[in-house]
């Protein structure tokens, strides 16, 4: 017997009671399956994942169609004695319902948008838990030309289009100006209709207009497979971004002293002062380095390894005196005492200091590398760090 979809005859329906057709026993699985005599889950396929709730108040784990019969697998078993012939109640989770229609929706207007402005049909749909995607075939457009295709279809969404669907048959389905060709051996085909704009064989959930979508966000584009994928975000999901942008545009211009249309010129403003003021530090930090090193060895002439313990001082100043200390011909340690990372360094013609230290180094959790003469690690507590120390000072002095 063929259940009843009320997923797609009454879309709007949260809760129902359905009556327990069979159960069926899966290899090697404890819990079996459920078939029954109507359904509000909408089973996966068509790119869209399946609907979720309960099922007799336990928590659905997947819904399918497998042989034409809608599938439902439950996270737990169903209590002793209940079996063919049960009522049960059926609970949607209609958030999740509604999120799929929406990015579902959106696809269909942005897929039909992409042919209509540059010509490229949609050869892939990805319905993701966080993003989705289309793949289109054409070449990777421009900023420009990404940004006239989510501008028109906002416009779309603005207008209001409402989105209905045809079964054919009864409808004959050549008389629709189809995307894209209907799967072959379907006995029944349903066409969704965007009010003239779009007319795509699909077997998705929808909503019942384009306004319903509210907002539509292309998020990147890039290349892939000799296609062009597009990654997007629609209703929920492109709101919410909407709204997260908003506030950490707010939050920025708090910092930067601008307002919305002149955030993206200061904030360039101020990534070319950081740029600017990070070469200047490593600038300082190299004539410091050296100097620290060159006075450290006028104290000990004797080629003794040296230990450079920096306290306040982060790593990048510990890399720099080890290499201002090798390029004067020195053998040493500094240690950023703050970030627990050594940087060792010998002469440019001396031992593999990389080769010499790296097995102390591992043996107490150090994470790092090197190689020739210059090695640098990091620890992870101060006690592994002091008896690395102590071994690589004792490995340098023989």
């Amino acid at each position: 017997m063929k259940e009843e979809a009320l997923y797609y005859r009454k879309p709007d329906l949260g809760v129902h009671e359905a009556r327990l057709v069979a159960v069926l026993a899966r290899e090697n699985a404890e819990i079996p399956d459920l078939i029954l005599d109507s359904s509000i889950f909408y089973p996966e396929g068509g790119g869209q994942p399946c609907d979720l709730g309960s099922l007799g108040g336990i928590p659905l784990a997947w819904v399918g169609e497998e042989g034409g019969q809608v599938i439902h697998r439950l996270s737990a078993a169903l209590p002793p004695g209940i079996g063919p012939g049960a009522r049960l109640s059926l609970v949607l989770d209609q958030g999740r319902r509604l999120d799929h229609s929406e990015q579902h929706s959106g696809q269909h207007l942005l897929s039909s948008t992409c042919l209509r402005v540059l010509g490229a049909p949609t050869r892939s749909f990805h319905l993701g838990p966080e993003s989705s995607t289309i793949d289109i075939d054409c070449p990777l457009p421009g900023p420009e030309v990404v940004r006239e295709v989510e501008d028109i279809v906002n416009q779309y969404i603005a207008y209001n289009y409402s989105i209905r669907t045809h079964l054919c048959p009864p409808e004959d389905i050549t008389s629709f100006p189809l995307r894209r060709l209907p799967p072959a051996g379907e006995e029944v085909l349903r066409v969704v209709e965007i009010d003239g704009l779009d007319f795509t064989p699909c077997c998705g959930t929808h909503l019942a207009s384009t306004g319903a979508l509210r907002l539509l966000v292309l998020t990147g584009s890039e290349k892939y497979k000799g296609l062009t994928r597009l990654s997007f975000l629609a209703g929920g999901r492109a709101v919410a971004l909407a709204l997260e942008s908003t506030l950490a545009a707010r939050d920025a211009g708090r910092v930067l002293g601008a307002g919305p249309r002149g955030l993206a010129e200061e904030a360039i403003k101020a990534a070319a002062r950081l740029k600017k003021a990070q070469s200047e530090r490593k600038s300082l930090l190299r004539d410091r380095a050296f100097l620290e090193a060159r006075a450290a060895l006028a104290q000990e002439p004797g080629g003794k390894p040296l230990l450079f313990r920096l306290r306040d001082r982060d790593a990048e100043a510990a890399t720099e005196g080890a290499k201002a200390l090798s390029d004067l011909g020195g053998l040493g340690i500094f240690v950023s005492m703050d970030e627990m990372t050594v940087c060792a360094a010998g002469p440019k013609d001396g031992p593999d200091i990389a080769a010499l230290l790296a097995p102390a180094a591992a043996a107490m959790g150090g994470r790092g590398g090197g190689r020739g003469v210059f090695f640098r690690a990091s620890f992870a507590e101060p006690r592994l760090l002091e008896e690395f120390l102590a071994e690589s000072m004792n490995i340098l002095q023989n």
